[in-house]
């Protein structure tokens, strides 16, 4: 935060909340990368099924939640607007963490527009 910014009083003066805050977003961030890699596997393993594929994307939709908690969240509601992220010339990550935002909705987004149509066409194939 840059000093004279008139923000000061949001600094948090604590290393312990600093590490385990570091060590949380790794954390979190790890658990986004295995959820969506289990959903990836999952999807082309039952991409034949469109029954299973559906069941299998509550792994999509977990990782590209908790994906977006991290990045809309963390990133641009609680560093963007309380710790004033914007303000600070050397580190300024809120446009990549909007970017990863814009990705993640529209990954799920998308997931869910297909599960849609695929629900859609599986009970036009029933009443034919």
């Amino acid at each position: 935060m840059p000093a004279g910014s008139g923000f000061e009083w949001r600094f948090i003066d604590a290393t312990w909340f600093h590490a385990i805050s570091y060590i949380a977003i790794m954390a979190l961030e790890t658990l986004t990368g295995i959820l969506l890699l289990v959903a990836g596997i999952l999807g082309l393993k039952n991409a034949q099924n469109p029954e299973h594929w559906s069941r299998s994307q509550k792994w999509t939709f977990a990782g590209g939640l908790i994906g977006l908690g991290i990045f809309f969240f963390g990133f641009i509601v609680v560093g963007g607007n309380w710790f004033i992220m914007y303000l600070n010339s050397k580190w300024n990550g809120l446009d990549p963490a909007f970017q990863n935002s814009v990705m993640t909705v529209s990954m799920l987004v998308l997931t869910t527009a297909v599960m849609i149509g695929s629900q859609i066409s599986r009970e036009r194939d029933r009443s034919s």
